[in-house]
C-alpha cells in the first residue's frame, strides 16, 4: 500500500512546494480532503506508473477471461453454428 497522508486542500496553495517536493523524495502520497472527505491524491511519477502498469494488466486480464468465456460458449452451439462462428470470427 502506498505510504500516504492527508492534508486539507486548502493547505495546497500555501505550501505545494514542501508537499509536491515530500511526495517526490519520501514517495508519500497525498490525499486532499475538503470536508474532512478525500477529493483528490498527489503521487510520485513512479507510483503514477506503476498504478497505470496495473490499471493496463488489469484491463488485458478482463480481455482474456472475456475472451476465455466466449470460447467456452462457442464450444457450446450446436455444430452447424460453430462452423459459422468459426468461419466469421477466424476467417476458417
Amino acid at each position: 500500500m502506498l505510504n500516504t497522508y492527508f492534508i486539507p486542500a486548502r493547505n495546497l496553495q500555501k505550501s505545494y512546494k514542501s508537499i509536491i517536493e515530500d511526495v517526490r523524495l519520501k514517495k508519500r502520497a497525498v490525499v486532499l480532503t475538503t470536508n474532512e472527505k478525500p477529493q483528490a491524491a498527489i503521487v510520485s511519477l513512479e507510483d503514477l506508473a506503476r498504478l497505470q502498469q496495473a490499471k493496463s494488466m488489469q484491463a488485458s486480464l478482463d480481455m482474456l477471461k472475456l475472451a476465455i468465456e466466449s470460447r467456452e460458449e462457442l464450444k457450446a452451439l450446436p455444430a452447424d453454428l460453430r462452423k459459422r462462428a468459426n468461419q466469421i470470427l477466424y476467417k476458417k
